[in-house]
């Protein structure tokens, strides 16, 4: 993604950042199901510690945060992380591309959800990457299956990001990086895919 277009994919998270706090409640409850779902395949959070990339207005870190990890939350859009913090989500803006001031293998669990498939292929690299350091336990992305709905493909392509290569390349890029995948199905265009950076 070029500096140009990240400027401008940054821009509509902050103006969108309002807007999107108003379904914050709603994401929680969906997140919670996914953790019923999911949480025999993730360690137990006593005592750790977790970074969530992208936090935008906090959901996933909440999410975290109710399943028992010391969690902090870090987004690009100061807008975002804004609405956050008024729900008491500790937060604070950071580019996962130009890397973030966290010490190598500082937490357990580094988690991004919905991040990946809105970044060009180049930065998704740099994503994995920047999230393998960051962790010495293993890395969550919660994000989209290959399976298509219209209304998603729509909101995706309004977006311009890379969600049609990522659904269909998004395995193999992990794979480059992670010494182990696993993908753990939960909902019915989201998935779990748990890497291992051991």
């Amino acid at each position: 993604m070029s500096v140009k277009h990240r400027e401008k994919h940054a821009r509509l998270f902050e103006r969108i950042a309002i807007p999107y706090a108003w379904f914050f409640a709603g994401q929680i409850r969906s997140y919670a199901g996914c953790f019923d779902i999911g949480r025999s395949a993730l360690p137990d959070p006593a005592g750790k510690r977790a970074l969530d990339i992208g936090c935008g207005t906090g959901a996933f870190t909440s999410a975290l945060r109710m399943e028992g990890w010391d969690v902090e939350g870090v987004d690009v859009s100061q807008g975002m992380v804004a609405q956050a913090k008024r729900r008491g989500v500790a937060c604070a803006v950071g580019d996962i591309i130009d890397g973030l001031h966290f010490e190598e293998g500082s937490v357990d669990l580094v988690s991004a959800s919905y991040v990946a498939h809105g970044l060009k292929a180049d930065e998704r690299l740099a994503l994995f990457r920047e999230a393998r350091r960051l962790t010495r336990g293993i890395v969550l992305f919660h994000d989209y299956t290959p399976d298509r709905h219209l209304f998603t493909s729509i909101i995706e392509y309004i977006e311009g990001g890379d969600y049609f290569n990522f659904i269909h390349t998004v395995q193999d890029e992990l794979r480059s990086v992670f010494t182990e995948l696993k993908v753990v199905r939960v909902g019915k265009q989201a998935a779990w895919y748990i890497c291992d950076a051991r």
